[in-house]
């Protein structure tokens, strides 16, 4: 029975891709299965559900014992045919100095961008990777409503909530409590030196991986009046001698020194210089039964983190604080507060939140980023798209002769995409080196940026530029690579710049068109955004800057004098 002309089929995209991919000897017998459940699920639920149905199931059955072997991977040619592409590439290359400079000038300028963003972007997702249980490790976020205003979502939360957690919620491993506010003039003898730092309990050493190098992480921040320091923080305050179990004054009040840890590592959203043990607070502040230090309400300077267990129930967890936050804001009038979790790869690329306890990038921003990079690296892709394709009517005489001594399309495709990586790897060497001169201005751009990354060379950063590279050749190259193995050897002697890409718009046209958006669109940005900086650094504040230090002055009294 012949199919009417009007009744809805399987998306053609997702029958020619299956007819790629599928052994000849299963694809009678899969077409006919797939087309059997497309006019089933057709009946029973529409033409649209059909057909994605039916995409999903091409693409499931994209399995290795489904996938045909294709000519240009054939198992015997592969290190002969890379080997006779490298050389051809090679030959080609030395024998087109000119071509071959000016890509990979073009190509080095556009991937020194990219190299820097990777490796910023690199920096970004490696924050708080040293901890060993990185990916169990959450810490509480607190939304707080009142009539007539915004909900506002804050990285700090309540010590109700945190003492709540650690001693009765089930489904936690390991809890600890932050504080932030410490600091003033740490007085040694005579000496006086400014110290900043934060409040942290006993069970700090036990969710986050910050190792000491001297002292017991399971007592150092028990008892009251306990601290620890930084290894640098030691050294500056004590020099060579030994700090442990030295007495540091704070005021009137005396601290012991009971742990050295190693230097806080730069990519690490929590950053001190000492910590002090949060039960020193707790005697500072009893609280009681009305006590504001342990009021619900009080959210804005404490912090909470906690482990799940191996195979801890996220969902359920959070069940359970949304009960506990449905019994307290039974108590309090007028303020609505809920609590959620957020991973620790969040603390610093995320969702917008305040009272943030380091360093913080906007998701937006990222995106900004990203998007110049791309419009830089296209533009440089397509202008040796248009190169390749100038060159046409001389590379198809080439493609023409090999094709006729027997090449494929695909020998064809793996040649010139082997050339165009070439490049990129050639481009790879000097985009290296303006990278290392990139890094130095970009962290020069303002005390922010080099607070919150390093752009240190490592192994793994090494390899992404490679991986980098490496597909930017291929995505340079894959458009004249299949530009030129489409074409058959009859044609070889005919107007290769007639060949259409769209209707009445030429291939050359519309990549140069494209190409000239792209490279207008980065050349705006670029302006707007130097004329921004610059805004930035002479804008008028309605004073005279000069000889005016910004100094802290670590809980001391702004009035006094100097004498």
């Amino acid at each position: 029975m012949k199919t009417p002309v009007n009744q809805p089929h399987p998306p053609r995209w997702a029958q020619q891709f299956l007819m790629w991919y599928c052994r000849p000897s299963l694809l009678e017998d899969l077409q006919g299965d797939l087309n059997e459940f497309f006019e089933r699920n057709l009946q029973a639920k529409g033409a649209r559900y059909a057909r994605f149905i039916y995409c999903i199931d091409v693409l499931k059955f994209f399995r290795f014992y489904t996938v045909r072997k294709f000519d240009f991977f054939h198992p015997i040619i592969p290190s002969v045919m890379i080997n006779s592409y490298f050389k051809t590439s090679s030959r080609s290359l030395v024998r087109n100095k000119l071509f071959s400079a000016i890509n990979i000038i073009g190509l080095s300028i556009s991937m020194s961008v990219g190299l820097l963003l990777i490796s910023f972007f690199t920096d970004l997702l490696s924050y708080d990777d040293f901890h060993e249980k990185k990916d169990r490790i959450y810490r509480l976020i607190t939304t707080s409503q009142r009539p007539g205003q915004s909900p506002i979502d804050l990285v700090s939360g309540s010590v109700k909530t945190g003492k709540k957690i650690k001693d009765e919620l089930p489904g936690v491993e390991k809890a600890t409590l932050v504080r932030w506010g410490f600091g003033g003039d740490a007085q040694i003898g005579e000496t006086k030196i400014p110290l900043s730092g934060l409040w942290a309990d006993s069970e700090f050493y036990k969710v986050f991986s910050f190792p000491l190098l001297k002292g017991d992480p399971n007592t150092a921040l028990k008892e009251p009046y306990s601290l620890v320091l930084t290894e640098k923080t030691a050294k500056k305050l004590f020099g060579d001698a030994e700090a442990l179990g030295k007495s540091i004054r704070f005021d009137t009040l005396n601290y012991t020194v009971t742990g050295i840890m190693k230097d806080i590592p730069k990519l690490s959203h929590l950053r001190f210089e000492s910590l002090v043990s949060y039960s020193t607070i707790e005697l500072q502040n009893p609280g009681g039964p009305d006590g504001d230090f342990l009021s619900w309400e009080n959210i804005y300077s404490n912090f909470t983190y906690l482990v799940l267990p191996e195979n801890g129930n996220l969902q359920t967890l959070q069940s359970r604080l949304d009960q506990f936050s449905t019994t307290e804001n039974k108590k309090i009038k007028d303020h609505v507060i809920s609590l959620s979790l957020q991973p620790l790869s969040e603390a610093v690329v995320g969702r917008h939140l305040e009272n943030s306890i380091g360093p913080r990038f906007h998701k937006i921003a990222l995106w900004v980023l990203g998007g110049l990079v791309v419009v830089v690296i296209l533009s440089a892709c397509f202008n040796y798209t248009n190169l390749s394709i100038a060159r046409s009517l001389r590379r198809s005489r080439e493609v023409g002769i090999r094709k006729v001594i027997g090449a494929l399309k695909g020998h064809v495709l793996g040649q010139f995409i082997m050339e165009s990586v070439l490049i990129s790897l050639l481009a790879l060497v000097f985009s290296f080196f303006l990278f290392l001169f990139l890094r130095i201005q970009f962290l020069g751009l303002a005390p922010q940026i080099s607070d919150l990354i390093s752009l240190q060379l490592s192994p793994v950063l090494i390899i992404y530029f490679i991986a980098f590279s490496i597909f930017i050749g291929i995505l340079a190259g894959f458009l004249p690579a299949l530009f030129f193995a489409r074409i058959k050897a009859v044609q070889v002697m005919k107007d290769m710049a007639s060949l259409q890409l769209f209707r009445r718009v030429t291939m050359r046209k519309a990549l140069i068109v494209v190409q000239y958006t792209f490279s207008l669109i980065f050349i705006t940005a670029t302006v707007i955004g130097y004329n921004q900086y610059k805004s930035f650094l002479v804008f008028d504040l309605g004073f005279t800057t000069e000889n005016i230090l910004n100094i802290r002055i670590q809980g001391n009294k702004a009035e006094i004098e100097a004498v």
